[in-house]
């Protein structure tokens, strides 16, 4: 199996090699794991997900923070060149199984901008699973996310316990039932924001609208 982590052999013996729930495996590949912010809209037989994959420059704990894990940063435009560039980005349930939506059939669409990863899906409702997960997401039983990526460059403090990645090679945004690092959540449009430990979607919704008008 191919490690594309790029963690440092420090950090992997601190993990003791088995740094669980930060994993995404994939075609034989083992990948990073992160969690994301979305929502969910069903309108009839329409389904759509919108929301931010990463916020940039905003701090959380991975496999439990110092001294352990790490504390880490996504960098802002972190994503810009593999958005750019065009790779294959999948939309899964759990990281694996029949694609949900992708970016080369033009079903997932994909932007870095100045707040984060920001993601557009359509689903089919026509599949049993898109109509099983709309489902679990408005009843609350789904509803966290985590997206795989592969770190390109990336900066650590001397001890290892600080990281900033300031570019990353994407995989796939994830549906998960057991998220890797629960520092944000999936919600239900217009349903009461839940707990959650980091930015809300609503706040880093206002951040880009707050950006797109100064831009204007």
């Amino acid at each position: 199996m191919t490690d594309l982590r790029n963690l440092p052999a420090e950090v992997l013996e601190r993990l003791g090699n088995d740094p669980s729930g930060i994993d995404a495996r994939q075609r034989g590949n083992v990948l990073e794991a992160r969690l994301t912010k979305v929502e969910v809209r069903a309108d009839g037989d329409d389904a759509e997900i919108d929301g931010y994959a990463t916020v940039y420059d905003y701090p959380y704990d991975v496999a439990g923070g110092p001294p352990w894990g790490w504390a880490e940063t996504i960098a802002a435009g972190a994503a810009t060149k593999s958005v750019q560039e065009r790779d294959d980005v999948r939309l899964l349930l759990n990281h694996d199984g029949l694609p949900l939506a992708r970016t080369r059939a033009n079903t997932l669409h994909l932007e870095s901008d100045d707040v984060g990863l920001h993601i557009a899906a359509k689903l089919d409702t026509r599949s049993t699973l898109v109509r099983d997960i709309v489902s679990a997401m408005e009843r609350g039983d789904l509803d966290e996310m985590s997206f795989a990526f592969q770190a390109l460059r990336q900066e650590w403090n001397e001890d290892y316990t600080e990281r900033r990645i300031l570019e990353v090679k994407l995989f796939d945004v994830s549906l998960v039932t057991y998220p890797a690092n629960p520092a944000t959540v999936a919600q239900v449009r217009d349903e009461a924001p839940s707990a959650a430990v980091g930015m809300s979607l609503a706040y880093a919704r206002a951040l880009a609208d707050r950006s797109r008008l100064a831009v204007a």
